[in-house]
This record gives C-alpha cells, structure tokens and sequence, in this order.
C-alpha cells in the first residue's frame, strides 16, 4: 500500500518533464496568437535557442572553448539558400541536409582541434568565423552564393492543406525542429554520453584513465553542435529569405556565445532562456534609449553577469530546488 504523500516525490521528479510540455504546448499556441513581425520573432528565438544549444554542448558540457559558431550558422544558411534557389529542393528537405553538411565539416575541423586546447582552440574557432563569409564572396563560389550581393530564398510555399501560411509554417518548422533538437539532447545527457562529456570536461587525463575515449568524444561534440548550428542556420534563413555574407560575420559568434552565458552555459534550457535575450533584448534596449541602444544592452549583461553567474537557467533550477525541498517537506508532515 502507497504510503500517504508517496506521490510528492514523484510528482518532484517530474516537474522538468512538465516544464518541457508546458513549453511545447505553449509554444504551439503563439503560432496561432502572434502574427507578422511578433511571429518572426518567435521563429528567431527557436532559431537561436538551436545554435545555442549545440554551443552548450560543445562548451558547457564537454568544456571545448568555440569563438566560431557563427561559420557554421553560415554553412547552413547558405547550403539551405543553394538547395532551395539552385535546385529546387523544399525547404523543409534543404534544412536537414545543411544540417548534414555542417556536420561533416564539424567532424573534419574538430579532427585537428583536439591537438589545442582553451585560448589556442578559441583563437581557431575565431580564425573560422573571420574566414567564412570572406569565402562566400570569392569569385569562384559567386556564381552559387551571389558573392556580395547575398542570394535570395524563393518564396516558402505554405502547408495550406492544414490552414497554415507562410510564417506560420516556418514557424511550426522550427518548433518541431527545436523539440526534436531539445528532446534528443536531454536524452543523451542524461545517459552515458553526457557522463562522458562532463568527465572531460571536469579532468580529461581522469577521464581517460577510466576508460573515456576523450578523441571520440570531443569529435563527436563537436560534430553535433556543428550539426544543431547548421540546421539553425538553415531554418533562419527560411525566416528571412535572404543570406549574404555580411549577415554572418563574427558578431554571430560572439552573440551565440553572449546567448549561452547568459541563458547558462550547463544547462539545456538556458539555450531557450539566452535565445530569447539576444533576439529580444536588442529591441527593448532600442526602446529605452535610441540614442545609444547597445551602451543600455551592455548594461543588461553586465547586470545579468553580476547578479546571475550561472545565467538565467541557474535562477530557474534554484527555483525548482526550492519547489522539490517544499513539496519533499509536505510530504514528510503529510
């Protein structure tokens, strides 16, 4: 017989599982609620809240330092814009295959990096970021990405059969394409991979002597947060219809890497959180003061490193520990 209160703790367990659905369904809500520009907005902060995601994985859980994030958010925006305007390709078709793509040149990039570590395999990183959108402007590749000039997306033809138009398809694109990012990510960190990754990140001569393939593991992270960043960068581009190399330059970079401190860097939700403040704080910042809108953005995260240390998700979990000791405490006087 079930002791009384035994469901507290239970119920404890599952408050982040309840968190992810209410989310979800929250989520499916606004593409009904908002319209035009709120829309985009929501459908930029999905596209983020995915880049900024596969840089937790690459430097919060497995402790690889990247100042280059921005070229593969490149990669996939610009080998999404070729399928769809070259080749004809769907859009929701081109997305996964940017995905691929990146991942590819994610493994080959983090074959070498594993030789550098910290400050050495950031400078790489920041040499890549440089580098990219100065090579989508070659001549020998202008005739695919319209060099300075950018290339333009076709128009997204709409999941009309459902009722939905464009931006609401987009939008639904890139909500399915979170959940699915976000779930396989809790998944696997919860399991013998994120353990791995922790483990190297903590002390990778340790790790190894327990029996870590620490040059696996490395590759492996790196390849899939170039995977998450491309398929953002694919579904981006969707949203704007435009891709030309001025939009990544290495400012990229360094607000996925603003996103992630910000939202937590060790935490899968603080990409959701850090997302939401580089696309949407810009804009408040603007609103306070039009005269000097990143002089006020500065002060936001100054006064996010000073009050919040381990970002808007660390805020979230000591709410949630305090929410477990609470409803632990009623069930015991229960």
């Amino acid at each position: 017989m079930a002791m009384p209160g035994s469901g507290a703790p239970l119920l404890a367990a599952k408050l982040p599982l309840i968190a992810f659905a209410c989310c979800v369904i929250a989520g499916i809500a606004v593409m009904f609620i908002a319209s035009g520009y709120l829309l985009l907005q929501c459908t930029q902060v999905l596209v983020f809240a995915i880049a900024i995601l596969g840089l937790n994985i690459l430097s919060g859980y497995n402790g690889q330092v990247s100042l280059g994030h921005g070229a593969f958010f490149a990669i996939g925006g610009y080998v999404t814009a070729v399928l769809i305007a070259k080749v004809s390709v769907p859009f929701w078709a081109a997305v996964p295959v940017a995905g691929v793509a990146s991942l590819v040149i994610g493994l080959l990039i983090g074959l070498p990096a594993l030789r550098l570590e910290m400050l050495y395999l950031a400078l790489a990183t920041f040499s890549l970021a440089v580098a990219v959108p100065q090579l989508l402007k070659n001549k020998f590749v202008e005739g695919w990405t319209g060099g300075v000039n950018g290339l333009q997306i076709p128009g997204v033809q709409p999941w009309a059969v459902i009722g939905l138009d464009r931006d609401q398809t987009i939008y639904l694109y890139a909500l399915t394409a979170a959940v699915i990012v976000f779930a396989m990510t809790i998944g696997l960190l919860r399991g013998r991979v994120g353990r791995a990754l922790i483990a190297i990140r903590d002390h990778a001569l340790a790790a190894e002597t327990m029996g870590v393939d620490v040059r696996r593991f490395k590759t492996a992270a790196f390849g899939v947060s170039a995977l998450f960043t491309g398929i953002a960068g694919g579904i981006g581009a969707v949203a704007t219809s435009f891709v030309s190399p001025d939009t990544y330059s290495f400012f990229l970079s360094i607000t996925l890497l603003v996103g992630a401190v910000i939202g937590g860097l060790r935490s899968v939700s603080g990409a959701l959180f850090g997302a939401a403040f580089v696309v949407l704080m810009p804009n408040y910042a603007e609103q306070i003061s039009q005269a000097a809108p990143w002089a006020i953005y500065g002060l936001f995260l100054i006064g996010f490193a000073f009050f919040m240390p381990n970002g808007l998700a660390g805020v979230m979990h000591s709410v949630h520990a305090r929410v477990k000791a609470s409803i632990r405490r009623g069930a015991r006087t229960a």
